[in-house]
């Protein structure tokens, strides 16, 4: 699943050990209650419970942790690397974007070659709990977020594009209605941030995460 590191109010790409990945303040929840078993509702697309779970153990594994290891902190950004990557891909859908795996193949040789060949690159994202059958998701995400922002802010510096996604993924958030169980957290519509439940304590505790 592709990473994405909630920063301030916009949305940038960034690189963490050689890969691009985003930068984005998207955050999850929203009023009422979502379907019984999900973690989160993105208009007609539904993330359960058992996904969230598997997700997060996979994280888990792949940074050599025991499974019972989850927290409030890897559970949230989890869930809100999975909503990110389905509003940005309703967003290149509605703007005709299409990512051809030949576009994909070409910047992960880029990757691969910044980070000094192949055993090093898959070294350095495994090191960041990202598994190698996720980095074409992140590299297609990235190119998603770039093109986009040629598209909806065309001639301009990177930072007008990178606003422009990030208030077009605002506005695409609220329209279609995005919605997270509250027992994972509390929206926030106008920075798109997650925050902790109203009800939660100030020190936050583990989330035990059941199946569907």
């Amino acid at each position: 699943m592709p990473y994405v590191n909630v920063k301030s109010n916009r949305f940038r790409l960034a690189a963490i050990v050689g890969i691009g990945v985003i930068a984005a303040t998207i955050g999850l929840s929203g009023c009422g209650t979502p379907t019984a078993g999900a973690a989160a509702v993105v208009g007609d697309q539904r993330i359960s419970e058992a996904t969230l779970n598997s997700e997060v153990q996979s994280v888990l594994s792949l940074q050599g942790l025991p499974a019972t290891d989850s927290s409030n902190e890897l559970i949230t950004s989890t869930l809100n690397q999975m909503i990110t990557t389905i509003l940005v891909d309703e967003l290149a859908s509605r703007e005709k974007i299409e990512v051809t795996q030949g576009e994909i193949d070409d910047l992960r040789l880029q990757y691969i070659a910044q980070a000094g060949g192949v055993e090093a690159f898959e070294s350095q994202i495994s090191q960041q709990g990202i598994a190698i059958d996720d980095v074409d998701s992140i590299i297609r995400l990235n190119i998603q977020v770039s093109q986009l922002g040629d598209v909806l802010s065309p001639n301009t510096e990177p930072d007008a594009k990178s606003a422009a996604v990030f208030l077009a993924l605002t506005e695409l958030s609220s329209e279609i209605g995005t919605e997270v169980s509250p027992r994972f957290g509390t929206w926030d519509p106008e920075n798109l941030t997650v925050g902790p439940s109203a009800n939660s304590l100030s020190e936050p505790q583990s989330v035990d995460l059941g199946s569907e």
